[in-house]
């Protein structure tokens, strides 16, 4: 399955660090979450921004994505999208966020589909995982100048 298919380079900030101010803009879950959500609804597959930013703010509370070294895949299963879509942020410094390994948040891959594609939807977030525990891979990732780079990088 070829990724690029649910990522544009649209979707892709090559910089998270630039994005949170602890003055203007400080740094949370939620707020990460909000960023993300802002590239996803960069889509026509999304129906109602607003709403997929509460579905993916609201999901993140229950249950944080931060999966350690370095990586955090949020994603929702949501009615607010006609089909998959994924957008990526780096840190090439590294987000303090609490991780369950204590590392910086580096790379962010956010995954929202609709609730009755499960199939896909696993599918995708399966690939995606096993390609970024890959060695080597989040350092590739992360030294892309370009959005199509990461793109071409995830995609495999």
């Amino acid at each position: 399955m070829n990724l690029a298919r649910f990522l544009t380079e649209a979707r892709v900030d090559l910089d998270l660090d630039g994005r949170f101010d602890p003055e203007t803009h400080p740094l949370s879950v939620d707020s990460l979450s909000e960023h993300m959500a802002g590239l996803l609804a960069s889509s026509d597959a999304v129906v109602n921004a607003n709403k997929l930013r509460l579905d993916l703010v609201h999901r993140e509370r229950r249950a944080p994505s931060l999966l350690g070294g370095g990586v955090a895949l949020p994603h929702v299963r949501t009615l607010q999208a006609r089909r998959l879509v994924m957008a990526v942020g780096l840190s090439r410094s590294g987000l303090a966020l609490p991780t369950p390994d204590d590392q910086p948040l580096q790379l962010v891959v956010a995954i929202v589909g609709p609730p009755y594609d499960d199939r896909q939807y696993l599918q995708v977030y399966k690939l995606l995982s096993e390609r970024l525990a890959e060695p080597g891979m989040l350092q590739e990732v992360l030294a892309a100048r370009q959005p199509g780079e990461v793109v071409r990088l995830l995609s495999g």
